[in-house]
């Protein structure tokens, strides 16, 4: 294999080269810009060990083939071999890595760069560990050694300290935003600005200094307004990355502590549960049924299976196939382990990504791109009739320099400067908005798909309901107990757990087989909890019987916990007790909790199961879920044999029901959705009677039947089959992760926009696979937030409806501010062309074009990004998000009323014509008919439905106003400021050319207004 590859050679005196083993190599790339640089023919030298390039500057008496010879002979030394097999390990992984060495200057004494790069080493503390070993090889204490960590009690906090500020934090660099300056440079790249300095340059060559210096004048205001708004968009769309700060679970000083992911360093034991991220590249060293979704780095869509074992093969084992390593970022879906981290930041997989990625510009929304192109079409298509003005002016005896000048600038002004940042600035304005209903959006291509939501799957737990689980009943040995104002009652009689037995195991499960922790308590002597809703309400149950739960844990040790997965619906603890017994705790799924037991617990004893025994349970276990309780079954056993490790030989104890009230609002809030023409699914994990009651409850389906799916055998039907029943069901019932995963993916093959909302971490893959993922931001977990696209910060649902109705008009809006535009624009080429056509005359000069652009096409635009949503924008069905910006009868519309602005313009020149001759006063009626004419027309572009004669049904827009107010102001000025008329070659006017003008303006604006159709469907 060659060692150097030249891989861009073209441009002169430098050439970029790819060099085998740079890759994560600083040794070698302080050795490549010590050594080159001591040759006298070097003039820049730039290694990166993120890429493997080299770039050198050399010159001119050197060829990129004597460069890269020049190279070869450097690595081909013999001592220089010897000497890299000789360098210790490669430096810890750290964010921002680099070693200080100065760059020595031409004809410097000869050192040796790794000498050099050794002491450096050394004197910043780093000899340890390797980042390059092949980790998925080594043995679990060969890499515990390695890193100097310990798999029972993990780093110090000296040594966490220590590593962290060495290594800094474990963060990615992001992407470069542009600078100020590049901002402002970008502003004079577009079309019509060369368009415009073209019409300067015309106006130097023919001795219209006065010209060029207004056009240049016209081109920096449009450059600073352009800068201000896209400024505010870009610090809008920056902070977007700053809404989840991630944490971890990490191992320190032999306690499980929670810390900032950026605090996470090289030794760290992580902890891996279900829905935990990664947070950094870390070698499995242990696993219990743990699988990781790895689809971020690999593709895979279905989660990889792990374990702690040494694998063999070396480096050629692809990164999906390493079943011992976890990655920063991946999503932990099931079981649980622990892990040793191994790489941090920009040193992770997915840090090397980022980091060739970073100079990557942002992706273009569809929308975005629709402008982009309808730009350049409208360049070519204004350039076209241009050229036809043009033409028949020279042919009809102007000057050519004349046309020249005149055809430039009339394609300057009718290609509409504000086009391409349309969107951009509107997406930014609707974030920002959004951000004052407490609605944070995260990506801006969130906003566009916001309009197009056609299917809203809503998870029941924390959303519909409120996540504020409460036990309700209790039901053992085939009798009731009620729970009310924190009491227990059977019947009407307090029950007194010291008598009960039975239910005394069963509290005993509701405490251990549990996670959530108690911080204390409050002023009424109530645990303060942190854990999840089910469990916290399983605890205060405990408490509700008089049972001292911190006093109770005491009494036993804690040995490890199975987690609920999609393949096992139930959660295990083992506790070890003072006689030295195991115990083991089981809740769950009732009738998957039912299959592990053998035996029940009667009246304080152990007894068989009878067919009533079974009968009663699942009649019971019915009865609750169709109250819409929420059912966990409850089992123990005890284990003498220590070596016992089996998931069966349970003894049954009883049932829990638990309530989740539903949230105030909802049923109002799913009418709105059906009324916006959205479909609702309800998608819950719990039984489909639960289900049921919930649904039918909040009229989830509409006045349709209610289609109830059970998704307990959801993996057994075929992806045709699942699509076709996708059209028709309103709640998935007794649903996993997998397959809230599965089912939006089947509507979204049917061809609908899914949103999917969601709180837990059981909803992350689907949350990050719709269209459009929304989270609870106050009850939401971690995971849920970090994949969602939109997250709802006080857990309100009726902010979503804000958030909907915000996505619809933001795209409105995006359609009214390129409809002014390009209606009004093209009414100039009109006007010019049919006058020219018609030997009338140049109605404009260069300076009144220059003029029009000026007033029309920036503020009434901007404008019209800034209205408020339509009354009626929530009982229109939503856009199709395959439909272009504009169809054929809207671009058919807009011509109609830029023909009625241009008739109005021509009215009024013809009349100047005739009653005065052609000159500069018939030129002056044209001009302020067309000017006016225009900045009406953005009274009519406020609604494609909505009629001004229909009166107040707008909402007011304070900024259009204001843009109107000043730009009529400023119009006005033409009229009575001298040296602004003289500078535009205007006349006075009369009363009569007064109202001439006010009718020739006004009377377009009437007509296009009686010509709308206010049953026209919007975005068809």
């Amino acid at each position: 294999m060659n060692t150097v590859i030249p891989i861009h050679t073209q441009v002169e005196g430098r050439a970029r080269y790819k060099i085998n083993g740079l890759c994560q190599s600083p040794y070698l790339k302080s050795f490549l810009e010590t050594r080159l640089l001591e040759h006298d023919d070097i003039r820049h030298v730039s290694a990166s060990t993120i890429t493997g390039n080299l770039l050198v500057s050399y010159n001119s008496f050197n060829t990129p083939q004597s460069i890269a010879d020049l190279i070869d002979n450097l690595l081909d030394d013999v001592a220089v071999q010897k000497a890299f097999q000789d360098l210790p390990p490669m430096p810890a992984s750290r964010p921002g890595f680099r070693i200080p060495v100065e760059t020595p200057t031409r004809g410097s004494d000869r050192r040796n760069a790794f000498d050099l790069a050794d002491k450096l080493l050394q004197k910043i503390g780093f000899q340890k560990p390797e980042l390059d070993l092949p980790w998925h090889q080594l043995s679990r204490d060969n890499v515990l050694q390695r890193l100097e960590s310990n798999l029972k009690t993990g780093l110090d906090a000296d040594t966490a300290e220590k590593r962290f500020q060495s290594n800094g934090p474990n963060a990615i660099p992001e992407a470069k935003s542009r600078s100020g300056w590049r901002l402002f440079l970008e502003q004079f790249t577009s079309l019509p600005v060369y368009l415009l300095g073209a019409a300067a340059g015309v106006s130097l060559l023919t001795g219209g200094i006065l010209d060029a210096a207004v056009i240049g004048g016209v081109v920096v205001a449009n450059a600073a307004i352009g800068f201000v708004t896209e400024s505010r968009a870009e610090k809008i769309i920056r902070g977007l990355n700053q809404l989840v700060k991630p944490e971890a679970e990490v191992l320190r000083d032999g306690q499980i502590v929670r810390i900032p992911a950026e605090r996470v360093v090289i030794g760290d034991i992580l902890i891996l549960k279900p829905g935990a991220y990664v947070a950094a590249d870390s070698r499995i060293l242990k696993a219990s049924h743990l699988s990781i979704d790895e689809s971020m780095l690999t593709g895979e869509s279905v989660p990889a299976f792990k374990h702690a074992k040494p694998l063999n093969g070396g480096d050629m084992i692809p990164l999906g196939d390493r079943t011992n390593m976890a990655y920063m970022g991946t999503l932990v879906t099931g079981g649980e382990g622990m892990s040793v981290v191994i790489a941090t930041g920009q040193w992770t997989e997915i840090g090397h990504l980022q980091i060739l990625l970073q100079e990557t510009e942002a992706p273009e929304t569809p929308i975005e791109r629709q402008l982009g192109q309808m730009g350049d079409q409208l360049v070519l298509l204004c350039g076209a009739v241009c050229g036809l003005v043009f033409l028949i002016g020279f042919l009809r005896g102007h000057g050519f320099l004349q046309m020249l000048r005149m055809s430039i600038s009339l394609a300057a002004a009718a290609v509409p400067e504000g086009l391409p940042a349309a969107a951009t600035i509107n997406f930014a304005m609707g974030i920002s908005r959004m951000r004052k209903h407490r609605v944070l959006i995260r990506h801006l291509q969130a906003v566009e798909t916001l309009g197009a939501i056609q299917t809203i799957c809503l998870d029941k737990t924390g959303t519909i309901t409120q996540n504020q689980m409460t036990v309700q009943r209790v039901f053992i040995e085939n009798r009731r107990i009620d729970i009310k104002k924190n009491r227990l009652y059977d019947g009407a009689t307090p029950v007194d757990i010291e008598g009960e037995a039975v239910l005394r195991q069963l509290l005993t499960v509701c405490i251990l087989c549990n996670e959530s922790k108690i911080d204390g308590t409050d002023e009424q002597g109530a645990y303060r909890l942190v854990g999840s809703s089910t469990e916290n309400a399983l605890i205060r149950l405990a408490g509700a019987a008089g049972m001292d739960v911190p006093a109770f844990l005491r009494e036993y040790r804690f040995l490890e916990a199975t987690h609920r997965s999609e393949s096992r619906l139930f959660m295990s603890t083992l506790y070890q007790t003072k006689d030295g017994s195991r115990l083991s705790a089981l809740k769950g799924s009732p009738p998957e909790v039912l299959a592990l037991c053998d035996r029940q617990m009667r009246n304080g004893h152990i007894a068989s199961f009878t067919e009533e025994d079974w009968l009663a349970i699942e009649t019971e276990n019915e009865r609750m879920a169709g109250e819409a309780l929420r059912v966990l079954g409850l089992a123990i056993q005890t284990r003498t044999d220590p070596e016992s490790d089996t998931e069966d030989g349970f003894i049954w104890l009883g049932l829990v029901g638990m309530s989740d009230p539903v949230r105030e609002g909802i049923g109002e809030l799913i009418h709105r959705f059906h009324g916006a023409g959205i479909e609702t699914i309800m998608i819950t994990g719990d039984q489909s009677a639960t289900a049921y009651a919930v649904a039918n409850e909040l009229k989830l389906s509409g006045d349709r039947p209610l289609e109830i799916l059970d998704s307990s055998q959801l993996d057994a039907i075929e992806p045709e089959k699942l699509m076709a029943l996708a059209k028709k069901a309103n709640v998935y019932a007794r649903v996993s992760p997998s397959h809230k995963l599965r089912i939006v993916q089947a509507l979204q093959s049917i061809g609908k926009v899914v949103a999917m909302t969601g709180d837990g971490i059981n909803d992350g893959p689907a949350l990050k696979a719709a269209d459009i993922g929304i989270a609870m931001g106050e009850s939401g977990t971690d995971v849920a937030r970090d994949v969602a696209d939109v997250v709802l910060e006080k857990d309100n649902l009726e902010t979503l409806t804000l958030a909907l109705c915000d996505g619809r008009a933001i795209y409105g809006n995006i359609r009214k501010s390129v409809h002014f535009f390009l209606s009004t624009n093209i009414s100039e080429i009109m006007l010019m062309f049919t006058a020219m056509g018609t030997g009338i005359g140049f109605p404009l000069n260069v300076m009144q074009l220059l003029w029009i652009n000026i007033i029309s096409d920036i503020f009434p635009g901007l404008a019209l990004s800034m209205e408020a949503p339509e009354p009626d924008i929530m009982s229109q069905p939503p856009r199709d998000p395959h439909a272009p910006l504009f169809s054929k009868s809207d671009y058919k519309r807009m011509t109609l009323e830029s023909a009625a602005i241009t008739g109005g313009a021509l009215a009024a020149y013809a009349y100047g014509i005739g009653r005065y001759g052609m000159g500069a006063r018939a030129g002056s009626l044209a001009f302020q008919s067309l000017t006016i004419g225009q900045l009406l027309h953005a009274i009519s572009c406020r609604s494609e439905t909505h009629r001004i004669f229909d009166g107040g049904k707008l909402p007011s827009n304070p900024y259009l106003a204001l843009a109107l107010g000043g730009s009529l102001a400023l119009q006005a000025l033409t009229l009575v400021f001298p040296p602004l008329r003289n500078f535009l070659s205007l006349t006075g006017l009369s009363l009569l050319d007064t109202a001439v003008i006010t009718a020739s303006s006004v009377l377009p604006l009437l007509l296009n207004e009686a010509t709308k159709n206010p049953n026209r469907r919007k975005h068809d």
